[in-house]
């Protein structure tokens, strides 16, 4: 009976040596800078960020004695809420000579994401896959983040979104009432969407303008106002626009329109909105 017990204890102490060796991925981290205190739960990211990842990994297989070596690969990818990749996958390998006192050494493996300055809202998610090329051996591991980015609404077809008159070039906030006196500047802001993108995402979009008087009347032409040109390899989902007017000092007072029209080079859409502001 005792013969038999410590067959049993030997086989667990050796099944449990097994599991022990098996490749595993630990510690998986993001944080704000290098090594540094990983996000808290429920942190929230924002387009453009600079995210730090990190992770450590033990079980891998030593070969040769003199002094032992290890080799590993691996790969990251980080993908957005709609499992689309926003930067390039990230490959590289761990190769190393083991001194004695290496024996529960676990190698780090750190990479630098920069979330796209244009970043969709949502679940964002890290994964690592390393390689044991000595063992024959593979693991995988995945972390969360969250993103905010800004609303902006999916349209199938061009569409201008977010249109809002603010006061000054850097207001964040737009103007409860779109009222301007003799004199001031107007600006305002808006998002495009829905245009098409060719080859390696690029996209190309311009914009004119139209301002009308209170009568129908054209006060002021401006057929080709800006364009936006790009490419990138996160798809660009929206684009940001801007336009200003230098109201006159003796303009009347009434009603204004602002009529914007948005051109869509690729996809040759048009899309025409007016927005309406008072000149008191």
């Amino acid at each position: 009976m005792r013969y038999l017990i410590l067959l049993s204890l030997c086989a667990m102490f050796a099944l449990e040596g097994a599991e022990d060796k098996k490749l595993k991925i630990e510690e998986i981290a993001l944080a704000q800078s290098e090594d540094g205190t990983p996000f808290f739960s429920g942190y929230k990211m924002l387009p453009g960020d600079t995210v730090f990842f990190s992770c450590k990994v033990s079980g891998f297989a030593r070969q040769g004695d003199e002094p032992p070596k290890i080799f590993l690969s691996y790969q990251i990818e980080a993908r957005d809420a709609k499992g689309t990749l926003i930067l390039p996958v990230e490959a590289g390998k761990v190769a190393a000579d083991l001194s004695p006192e290496d024996k529960e050494w676990r190698p780090k493996i750190r990479h630098t994401i920069a979330l796209p300055a244009l970043a969709d809202s949502g679940p964002y998610t890290v994964t690592v896959k390393v390689k044991d090329e000595y063992g024959k051996a593979e693991a995988e591991g995945s972390v969360s983040m969250t993103v905010q980015g800004r609303a902006v609404a999916v349209s199938e077809t061009l569409v201008v979104r977010n249109f809002r008159f603010l006061r000054t070039e850097d207001d964040k906030d737009p103007l409860q009432v779109a009222a301007y006196r003799p004199g001031d500047t107007v600006w305002a802001r808006f998002d495009m969407t829905g245009y098409k993108l060719g080859d390696k995402n690029q996209f190309d979009v311009e914009y004119g303008l139209r301002v009308l008087k209170p009568n129908g009347e054209t006060t002021y032409e401006q057929a080709r106002a800006a364009d936006e040109k790009n490419q990138s390899f996160y798809p660009q989902r929206y684009t940001p626009g801007i336009l200003s007017l230098n109201l006159p000092k003796d303009l009347k007072k009434g009603q204004y329109t602002v009529v914007l029209t948005v051109r869509d080079n690729f996809g040759g859409q048009t899309y025409e909105t007016r927005e309406k502001f008072d000149v008191e």
